[in-house]
């Protein structure tokens, strides 16, 4: 099993890489894109939050605020709410004693719904902080525990929210109410308790450096408080606790589910996604289930069935209390904590991804997807290789993929693969296809005193050979290499510690060095966009995307972020990316400037956002790889402000048609096409992105339809002059831009 560093803290990820960005230059941009999951199906955030209404009906909340609906008691689940800003998150879920829905979230968030999730309102709690977990108070109340020591009571389902939490710095991650008046508390310093329904606060004890996960009790007087290694015990009532080390068995306790007083099931979170059972109230326990990723942080049983979801968006099942667990979400990883770290594309637009797990012994997971990253398969025959540097095409038939001195090729379109090889000791850096019968790669070689060469296949790849033609032998460390066109290309390397060219104008025959001023370290990729424009990733200790129009000889810094990786669009399009950040940045002008964009992606520990470990650029958007073998395709919706060159207006297929009046006074119409038949849901954003709810949700058939809007409500969802409609529907998604006036 692969141990995670168990760090469920705080963060200001989000705000701090948003200040950098202002400071940058840069323009981060939380809203322009729509973004669609491809693996896992429906979705691949972190699952915090599961509850059911019944047998049949329930929901599940997850990183980055998705919500998802079952209908079959759990075996197959909805995306009925998709995220497409930043990351905010949704921690957990409570049905309420008059049916209704809550959820909490971060940033103060309560959302509430008397309709089984078909329209939310939303308010937000001031100085609440991270709204962490949901309960019950006998009697009717409903609590919420969170941040800054907050406990938030409501005695009328949900509607008005009063904090009577201990303050402080404190960091709420569990509590449970025994009575009207006698509550606990525990989390990241916090372990208290009140006697008079949260007007005073006692502290039980000091938590370790972790804090506690949770506490419950048992019977009337016995009860626990968990912490990593061990946990407090009372046996009169919560008046006196005693803490037990236990150093062996279950580590990571974070949610337990009680059967009886004696037998008990417990999920784990930062070091594993286990499923453990004790028969003697928590002396003995044996792991009945591993999941192999790092973490779980809900469990619940609705029936005889138990559930528990994961941070790679699983949400797991079982009849028979563990002895037999099922997966009601599709998840093809064999190895379900590794990063997509490179997405290839076909001509046709057929992709390729695989995963890098972080052992050199555990299986890698080779994707393909034929419909532009919306679906992804594994493969009858994949190309057999670890720690995958480069996958491209020439065209739809000829390609490579390779890892270190492993090489492999195509001629059926990665449909089957045959083997090649790099000399010992060299390591591949990536492809370029400029011609069918010129296939060239970038090596260096990891033997003392460094070096590396630009070799050439004549044979699509059968058979490589170290590229001549001016270029010094063994000279060219960190070879990268990149061409415009199919005669003019550059291949960037390492001459001591300044960044240098060789440039061919006849397709690779020859070489000519060329002697750049501009670029202060080590070049990791190019994007020639012709043979005098071209843009750097370097992002070494002077990090930045440099830009020539002179063919290499003098550059010009254009954005301060320390990208990885290029991907070529049509037109003036072009993505980049730096591995792990939680952004990708876009330029349409060929490189001049630049936009970031913020990707849903949750991380393991609540309050930030998970890393975009890869890009490809595809006809309408990209395709991003992410942690935990995450695939998501970014289509341009109606916010960027870029037109779809090949969009027939007459016939605009799936979308929306029109807004009525546009400004809106009062009441308007939202005029819409659908293609097929399909459940449409319209929610409404406001000018930041950050989405105000959900306004309608019907099933149509395919044609014009129209809904009615009114303008008032949306006035008071968004609390301001600028709102975004979005159209969503089964398989696709549209804004449009409304203006608001009284």
């Amino acid at each position: 099993m692969i141990k995670f560093r168990k760090l469920f803290v705080g963060g200001n990820a989000f705000l701090v890489f948003y200040i950098i960005l202002l400071i940058s230059g840069d323009q981060l941009k939380a809203q322009g894109f729509s973004f669609h999951w491809g693996h896992p199906s429906p979705q691949g955030n972190s699952v915090y939050g599961i509850a059911f209404k019944d047998d049949f009906t329930g929901w599940a909340v997850t990183g980055c605020g998705n919500i998802l609906e079952t209908s079959d008691s759990g075996e197959n689940w909805t995306l009925i709410r998709q995220n497409n800003g930043p990351c905010s998150d949704f921690y957990d879920i409570l049905i309420s004693s008059q049916g209704s829905l809550i959820v909490s979230g971060d940033q103060g968030a309560i959302l509430r719904s008397t309709d089984d999730g078909a329209t939310w309102s939303e308010q937000t709690i001031p100085d609440a902080g991270r709204i962490y977990d949901l309960t019950t108070i006998p009697g009717s109340g409903i609590s919420a525990a969170g941040q800054n020591g907050s406990v938030l009571v409501s005695f009328d389902d949900g509607i008005t929210w009063t904090n009577r939490g201990p303050g402080g710095t404190g960091y709420a991650r569990h509590h449970v109410w025994k009575s009207a008046e006698e509550a606990y508390v525990v989390g990241s310093g916090l372990f208290h308790r009140t006697l008079d329904g949260g007007t005073t606060w006692s502290q039980i004890a000091n938590t370790s450096m972790f804090g506690l996960s949770e506490v419950y009790f048992v019977n009337e007087n016995t009860g626990y408080a968990v912490e990593d290694f061990g946990y407090w015990k009372t046996t009169d009532g919560g008046d006196n606790w005693v803490l037990v080390q236990q150093f062996s068995g279950i580590d990571y306790r974070f949610r337990t589910l009680v059967l009886n007083e004696q037998h008990w099931l417990s999920v784990t979170f930062g070091e594993g996604s286990e499923l453990w059972e004790t028969m003697d109230a928590g002396q003995n326990w044996s792991m009945i289930y591993d999941r192999n990723s790092a973490a779980s942080a809900c469990l619940v049983m609705n029936g005889d069935r138990i559930f528990f979801g994961t941070e790679i968006g699983d949400i797991l099942y079982s009849d028979d209390l563990g002895i037999n667990v099922i997966n009601s979400v599709e998840n093809l990883a064999v190895f379900p904590g590794a990063p997509v770290t490179v997405i290839g594309k076909r001509n046709d637009g057929t992709l390729f991804a695989n995963n890098q797990p972080n052992s050199g012994s555990n299986n890698e997971t080779f994707f393909r997807s034929d419909d532009d990253g919306s679906t992804w398969y594994i493969p009858e025959e994949t190309p057999g290789i670890r720690w995958v540097t480069d996958i491209g095409f020439y065209d739809d038939q000829y390609g490579a993929s390779g890892s270190y001195g492993d090489i492999r090729y195509t001629h059926d379109g990665g449909n089957t693969w045959g083997i090649a090889s790099l000399p010992a000791d060299y390591r591949l850096i990536n492809f370029s296809f400029p011609a069918s019968d010129r296939f060239f790669l970038g090596a260096y070689t990891t033997v003392s005193g460094g070096g590396g060469n630009l070799y050439e296949s004549s044979d699509h790849g059968i058979t490589w050979q170290a590229v001549q033609g001016g270029l010094p032998s063994n000279g060219l460390y960190l070879a990268c290499i990149d061409f415009a066109d199919e005669n003019h290309g550059y291949v960037s390397y390492m001459n001591g510690e300044i960044p240098g060219f060789y440039k061919t104008q006849d397709g690779g025959s020859s070489w000519t060095p060329v002697v750049q001023s501009g670029i202060p370290g080590f070049i990791t990729d190019m994007c020639w966009l012709d043979e005098n424009k071209g843009l750097a990733a370097v992002p070494g200790s002077d990090p930045g995307i440099f830009r020539t129009v002179d063919g290499g000889l003098h550059w010009t810094k254009v954005s301060v972020a320390a990208v990885r990786k290029f991907t070529k669009g049509a037109g003036n399009r072009i993505g980049a990316l730096d591995p792990g950040e939680n952004y990708f940045l876009e330029s349409t002008d060929g490189g001049q400037t630049w936009t970031a964009w913020s990707a849903p992606f949750s991380s393991l520990n609540p309050g930030a956002s998970g890393g975009i470990s890869s890009i490809q650029a595809i006809e309408n958007g990209y395709v991003l790889g992410g942690n935990s073998n995450r695939l998501m395709v970014a289509t341009y919706d109606a916010t960027t402000g870029i037109a779809d060159s090949d969009k027939n207006q007459s016939e605009p297929g799936t979308g929306i048609l029109s807004v009525n009046p546009n400004p809106l006074t009062g009441k308007g119409i939202l005029r819409i096409n659908l293609e097929k038949s399909s459940r449409v849901t319209v929610s409404v954003s406001d000018a930041t992105g950050r989405r105000c709810g959900v306004i309608y949700r019907q099933d149509f058939p395919s044609g014009n339809h129209e809904i009615q809007l009114d303008g008032e409500d949306l006035l008071n969802r968004v609390n301001s002059g600028v709102c975004f409609i979005t159209l969503a529907t089964n398989d696709s998604s549209d804004s449009e831009k409304v203006i608001l006036a009284r």
